[in-house]
């Protein structure tokens, strides 16, 4: 059983004891051992911010890339390629790696941050704009052709053009049942 936790039917409910200054917290879930840890990782992380006098934002990733953001993406199809459209506006195009290998394409580069010198005192009053290193993986579908790839950047979009292979016609010889066919020796 769960410490501070009261079963209720299929629920449960746990309180977390009021902290000087801060108000008790109760907690309600339907699993108290699978909930656990995400609990604890989450008192720990609004604790971070309590200290801090920030206001918390949460973002839930499992990526292990070191990119520090993603960029939106939008891919379509035309009878003779696969098209991907990628939001990099304010992005050097010079320091943009597009690596197309089959069955995927990867993106990678840097934002960087163009608020001026550093010593300068400035008071934000929003900050959306994402910042550093980023990497998008797509994966393809099958029949596209990465070695014609072809990229252009232009009003902040990068435009990729992945044409589809076309099929292969193979020719069919046909043979009379009169004639003797090839022989093996």
């Amino acid at each position: 059983m769960v410490p501070n936790a009261e079963p209720s039917g299929a629920h449960f409910r746990r309180t977390f004891p009021a902290r000087p200054g801060k108000p008790s917290v109760t907690l309600f879930g339907n699993d108290p051992m699978a909930t656990d840890d995400w609990q604890r990782e989450m008192q720990r992380y609004l604790a971070h911010f309590n200290r801090a006098g920030k206001r918390p934002t949460i973002l839930f990733t499992h990526t292990k890339s070191t990119a520090g953001w993603s960029p939106a993406v939008d891919v379509f199809e035309t009878d003779s390629a696969i098209v991907v459209l990628l939001d990099l506006a304010g992005v050097d195009a010079a320091q943009t790696e597009v690596q197309a290998e089959p069955h995927l394409l990867i993106v990678r580069g840097v934002r960087r941050e163009r608020h001026g010198p550093q010593a300068e005192q400035r008071t934000f009053h929003t900050l959306e704009i994402p910042y550093g290193r980023f990497e998008r993986t797509l994966h393809l579908p099958e029949g596209t052709d990465t070695t014609a790839a072809s990229a252009s950047y232009k009003d902040g979009l990068l435009e990729i053009t992945l044409p589809k292979r076309q099929p292969r016609q193979v020719p069919v010889s046909r043979q009379n049942a009169a004639e003797p066919g090839p022989t093996t020796p």
